[in-house]
């Protein structure tokens, strides 16, 4: 655990080492009057916008964190791992969304945004000795190695940027399971965000250090006592779905303890958010369309399951999926006999099992898995 830890802190700095080294890049260009984005060929920028191009690409990385420790596992100790490490191996694997780093302990999450900002003051200090337009005096930039003030403005902008993005990223991740659309618009809100305050933080440098110092500030309070809260109905929501899964589980106990000797159960899909709703299944005997009769009182009393349908391996001729009115649809399509349809779950799960079905009346096998 210890050595887990020390290489999760690891990697809060050689991200941040990374991110100012991107940043460093851009500005050393700059600063050289090399422009490679201009029609492919190294045409002339003027040396001094390098100042606020480094500045301006530290910022959009600093408002990005909330996707930089994208992980398609939970970490490894936490209740979303033990969970699942205990989820089935017939379904179709639930990943990460990209900003699932908010649940981790709170001193890893709140490291990111000192980490970064030190790294991000370190690399303006060394662009200001290589600068070919060293500032004027009064502002950022030209009282940088002068006075504590620009550094501490730099430091506590950064701070702030990264604390928003994270911020951002928890009520994200709060609701990428339940409320699919909240997470998808606070993603794009976030991307947006990180243009805009990477083309206006480039101006920080030419404004004076009192009033950036000032600014900057307030705003790491107001965003890192957003950040506590965010944090916390992150880990409240993921615990919810925690427990959604765990009855999802309690649900395919009992389908499994309704299985005939020999038969094995090959994949299988549910609306998870309902652990007494139906569920579609295929074994190497049959394809089945089953329903509890009650949720069980725990993972070691499941409850009883009902066969509601069934058909031979034979008669499979495919699946699909399809939005209607009552909700996403996924059917198993037969021969000489009746589909059998789901309503509800999630509709990229969906997607997956129906393409998997699909594969396996056509192929006689499932489609190889993604390395994990």
């Amino acid at each position: 655990m210890t050595r887990d830890r020390r290489s999760r802190g690891s990697t809060t700095l050689v991200f941040g080492i990374g991110f100012a080294v991107f940043a460093s890049i851009a500005f050393f260009l700059a600063n050289a009057g090399i422009n490679p984005l201009s029609d492919h060929r190294f045409r002339g920028i003027n040396p001094n916008q390098a100042p606020n191009i480094g500045i301006l690409v530290l910022f959009f990385f600093a408002a990005i964190a909330a996707f930089v420790f994208y992980e398609d596992k939970p970490p490894a100790g936490s209740s979303a791992a033990r969970a699942q490490q205990a989820a089935d191996p017939h379904g179709v694997k639930r990943k990460q969304p990209p900003t699932a780093f908010v649940r981790n302990p709170w001193p890893r999450v709140f490291a990111v945004g000192p980490v970064w900002a030190v790294c991000g003051v370190i690399a303006a200090f060394i662009w200001h000795a290589f600068a070919k337009d060293s500032g004027i005096p009064g502002t950022v930039w030209g009282d940088l190695t002068a006075s504590p003030l620009p550094a501490f403005a730099l430091l506590f902008g950064l701070w702030a940027t990264v604390n928003l993005s994270l911020t951002l990223g928890a009520i994200a991740d709060a609701f990428h399971r339940t409320l699919w659309a909240i997470f998808l618009i606070v993603s794009v809100l976030i991307v947006i965000l990180a243009i805009t305050i990477g083309v206006v933080a480039s101006n920080i440098l030419t404004v004076s250090s009192v009033a950036a110092l000032a600014v900057t500030a307030v705003c790491l309070l107001i965003t890192t006592a957003a950040l506590i809260p965010a944090r916390l109905f992150a880990v409240a929501r993921a615990r919810v779905t925690n427990r959604i899964d765990a009855a999802h589980e309690t649900r395919l106990q009992s389908l499994l303890a309704t299985l005939t000797p020999g038969e094995s159960l090959i994949l299988h899909f549910a609306d998870r958010e309902n652990p007494a709703g139906q569920i579609l299944a295929a074994t190497n005997q049959r394809l089945l369309l089953a329903a509890p009769t009650s949720t069980g009182t725990g993972p070691t009393r499941p409850g009883q399951v009902r066969i509601l349908d069934q058909a031979h391996p034979g008669q499979l001729r495919g699946a699909s999926t399809k939005f209607r009115p009552a909700g996403h649809t996924a059917s198993v399509h037969f021969r000489d006999r009746p589909d059998m349809e789901l309503i509800g779950g999630d509709p990229s799960e969906a997607d997956k099992f129906a393409e998997a079905l699909t594969s396996l009346a056509t192929t006689g096998r499932l489609p190889q898995e993604e390395d994990t």
